[in-house]
């Protein structure tokens, strides 16, 4: 039989769980939601690759990276599976090709790697079925340039790199007309 006061840590724990859903969740183990550090190595490269830094920010300085994480992870988790076994097949066809992760190859090879994929001519036997090369690319790409052009707070675009690149007002206030007519 429970004693007041252990009625009451109780009832306050559960009801703080029930107002507060995200305490019934497990905790993150690491820097990412959906990827390991290896495969986040991976997809910061690929989207370094699609956005490189040059005189202004990449992918990489944007943050694009944690913008794939928490899409996947919130809004279409039903691509995890394909960006892991993408990332997969990729890691398994330059480990037996040229004996490395993608990441530590060259830049100019990561380009000619991934040519090849949005051609789709990559050899089958080091692609899974799970995804196509093709449709991997096309996700990619596409996250990729949200998560760089998009607004910072659904995790990328950290510092408001691609508004200061074209020369745009940051933040956007919803309601705010900075372009009057007069």
């Amino acid at each position: 039989m429970l004693d007041r006061r252990q009625f009451i840590k109780q009832s306050v724990a559960w009801s703080g769980c029930l107002l507060l859903p995200s305490c019934l969740h497990a905790p993150r183990k690491g820097l990412y939601r959906v990827f390991t550090e290896e495969e986040a190595g991976c997809l910061i490269a690929l989207c370094e690759q699609v956005i490189p830094a040059d005189d202004t920010p990449g992918a990489t300085e944007a943050g694009v990276v944690f913008y794939i994480d928490t899409t996947v992870s919130h809004y279409f988790p039903l691509t995890t599976g394909m960006y892991k076994s993408g990332i997969a097949s990729l890691q398994t066809y330059c480990r037996s090709e040229y004996g490395n992760l993608f990441e530590t190859l060259e830049p100019s090879r990561q380009t000619e790697i991934m040519k090849a994929m949005e051609a789709g001519e990559l050899p089958s036997d080091a692609w899974s079925a799970d995804v196509s090369q093709q449709s991997f690319m096309s996700m990619l790409v596409q996250h990729t340039m949200q998560g760089f052009y998009g607004p910072p707070r659904h995790g990328g675009n950290r510092h408001y790199v691609s508004y200061r690149m074209l020369k745009l007002d940051f933040p956007l206030v919803a309601g705010q007309n900075r372009y009057g007519n007069g």
